[in-house]
């Protein structure tokens, strides 16, 4: 049997490319640590004037009295803001699901104006007839999700030459969502 040459040392040409590798590494190590002091000054500096930018306008907001005016204006901001908060939280979904359930035919619903601050729709449509008129509130009542359905007025359109039939219905409807 033959002995076994086994030589285990490196060549000289990977450990060339090794230290080629090694100062690369090194040099872009370098550069991310600039860029990394680099921002970290920026967001220091962002703080700084961030902090400058609250105490100057805790000290504006202390001088500053609001006057009357100021407050009213406010007031009414603010029950605008209710109002329009109250519109959103209308379940429009079942009103309209009411509305389809009591469709009837000869009947043209015109405009849907909810108030929620009263809790009450009012609902502007036109008929061919007040036979229909009537059988159209009698659906609303019969419909469910509406309640206290009554027909608050109606007449005669004479300048269309079909003259139909202009009412209003106004009845009381849960407005917020369970």
């Amino acid at each position: 049997m033959r002995a076994l040459r086994l030589d285990y040392r490196a060549t000289s040409r990977p450990v060339a490319l090794g230290r080629i590798l090694l100062a690369v590494g090194l040099v872009v190590a370098a550069l991310a640590l600039f860029e990394y002091r680099a921002a970290r000054e920026e967001v220091a500096a962002y703080e700084v004037r961030v902090a400058e930018i609250r105490k100057s306008e805790k000290r504006r907001a202390t001088s500053v009295r609001a006057t009357p005016g100021d407050v009213a204006a406010s007031a009414q901001e603010l029950k605008v803001a209710q109002l329009a908060l109250k519109r959103l939280s209308l379940r429009w979904d079942e009103l309209f699901t009411t509305l389809e359930s009591a469709r009837a035919d000869g009947v043209a619903l015109l405009a849907i104006e909810p108030d929620p601050g009263k809790n009450v729709i009012k609902l502007t449509a036109e008929a061919r007839s007040a036979l229909e008129m009537l059988d159209y509130v009698e659906r609303l009542q019969a419909a469910g999700g509406l309640d206290d359905v009554v027909l608050a007025s109606h007449q005669i359109k004479a300048g269309d030459p079909l003259q139909p039939l202009s009412f209003v219905v106004v009845a009381s409807w849960m407005t917020q969502k369970r």
